[in-house]
């Protein structure tokens, strides 16, 4: 995680210095300092890949079981089925 700093007193200082009054430039940094201090909370390009991934990978395994489980039923339905005509037949 990486820490960023930022220099409250000199924002206001700038905004003010642009024609922002005080309670509006203070309002401004409030906002802007909530954004920095939850920044940990964003994904990154890396989350999301990593995340990706993972999501194909259990996706891949997922289709792997399915195909299996599907070939067993086949397999065990074409048994009922020779095993339900030797009968009849």
């Amino acid at each position: 995680m990486t820490t960023t700093t930022f220099d409250t007193h000199a924002t206001i200082k700038s905004l003010q210095d642009s024609g922002a009054d005080e309670p509006l430039a203070e309002a401004i940094v409030s906002a802007i300092q909530t954004g920095v201090r939850h920044q940990e909370d964003f994904a990154t390009k890396t989350d999301v890949k990593d995340s990706e991934e993972r999501m194909l990978a259990r996706m891949t395994i997922l289709e792997q079981r399915m195909t299996i489980r599907m070939g067993a039923m086949m397999f065990a339905v074409a048994g009922l089925s020779l095993g339900i005509a030797k009968l009849w037949f």
